[in-house]
């Protein structure tokens, strides 16, 4: 047992620091945008990487290093290993405000191909080749980042917002994997009297379907093809999260976050078809996927399994409810920027940035002290 309980478990300091980290990069990026602050590095590249490669990736590996261990029943990296990969994390942020490039490239780039090999000889211990798939959506996720420093530097002719927009790919992939596991036992177990159902073809084919539209985003296809696979995604995934019975959870707000982020990735992934036919702005569809799908599946994720991990009623008071709500604003608030030019773009962007630090503030004044200390039932992790 070590000391301090925050290097028990991947979740614990990685919860931690992606709050700390979305709470106050958000507001600085706005804050630049608007002539507030110097720009410096803290630029729009700057803030689409680190939305993604810092505060994302942070939730994505503290959840993971969790979870293989109930998956595999083996140990995952906890003290001084897990205070390394949490250090090296944390040295990539510092080196994207000014490091050389090349050392902010190799810090930033590392991280998640640590976290791959950690996850992947786990898995091939316990012989659980089921959950591999993850192991390689974290491997093409380190992909993207690596390809993100290539364009960056002229090496790879393309747009660095490219890679950034797969990793998003990537994620919501990864949501809508996980999301299919858990949604359905959480409900039943969750809505007394709700009758969530999934379809194992249906599950598939929605999976499929949102690999074979960000195939289609990225490559790019011609628009119309890129629109009926958006089309289609949405059409496959909204059918899966009606089975899920989500009018039970109205009540219960670890459930109904849970819902509605994964309604936003239906909505994402319409809006990313519509967008590739000119309906709707990219801007508009990429945000309905990062900070409305992925970042409110964070939101629901990051509390209830804190709340189960750290020996606590899987139950949301007034501080839950109020970030699952403010998140959402937030959200609204980002895409109404996209519908005006001039001040009020200013206003609606400091609105949306101030009510998406707020969440995460309230985060961390609920959870920072429990993520700090050791679970109330005694047991280990």
């Amino acid at each position: 047992m070590h000391s301090a309980p925050i290097w028990r478990l991947g979740f614990r300091p990685f919860y931690l620091l992606a709050a700390a980290f979305a709470a106050v990069a958000v507001p600085a990026w706005v804050l630049a945008y608007l002539g507030l602050l110097p720009q410096g590095p803290v630029d729009l590249l700057w803030h689409t990487h680190e939305m993604v490669f810092g505060f994302a990736v942070a939730v994505v590996a503290g959840f993971l290093l969790t979870a293989i261990q109930t998956w595999t029943g083996l140990p995952t990296p906890k003290g001084r290993s897990l205070q390394a990969l949490a250090l090296l994390w944390l040295a990539g942020r510092c080196a994207a405000l000014g490091a050389p490039p090349l050392l902010y490239a190799v810090l930033d780039i590392a991280f998640l191909f640590v976290v791959a090999v950690v996850i992947l000889r786990l898995l091939l211990r316990a012989n659980n080749r089921r959950n591999l798939p993850i192991c390689l959506v974290i491997a093409l996720l380190g992909v993207c980042n690596l390809v993100f420093h290539l364009a960056m530097h002229g090496v790879l002719a393309l747009s660095p917002l490219a890679p950034v927009h797969g990793a998003i790919l990537l994620i919501v992939l990864l949501v809508a994997v996980i999301g299919g596991r858990v949604g359905p036992m959480f409900t039943r177990n969750g809505a007394p009297g709700s009758q969530p159902r999934s379809i194992p073809r249906l599950d598939l084919a929605s999976i499929a379907s949102i690999a074979l539209l960000a195939l289609c985003w990225l490559a790019p296809a011609p628009g119309w093809a890129t629109g009926l696979a958006g089309i289609v995604a949405a059409l496959l995934n909204g059918a899966r999260l009606l089975l899920w019975d989500p009018l039970a959870t109205l009540r219960t707000p670890l459930l109904w976050s849970f819902h509605l982020s994964y309604a936003l990735l239906v909505a994402g992934l319409f809006a990313l078809g519509l967008a590739a036919i000119g309906s709707v702005s990219g801007s508009a569809a990429v945000h309905l996927l990062a900070a409305g799908a992925m970042t409110g599946m964070i939101g629901a994720m990051i509390t209830r399994t804190a709340r189960g991990h750290t020996g606590r009623a899987l139950d949301a008071g007034r501080p839950e409810v109020a970030m699952f709500a403010l998140l959402p604003l937030a959200l609204a608030a980002r895409l109404a920027a996209n519908l005006f030019d001039g001040p009020v773009r200013g206003y609606s962007l400091a609105l949306s940035a101030l009510l998406w630090s707020l969440a995460f503030a309230i985060y961390l004044l609920r959870y920072a002290p429990w993520l700090a200390s050791a679970r109330l039932d005694g047991k280990p992790g």
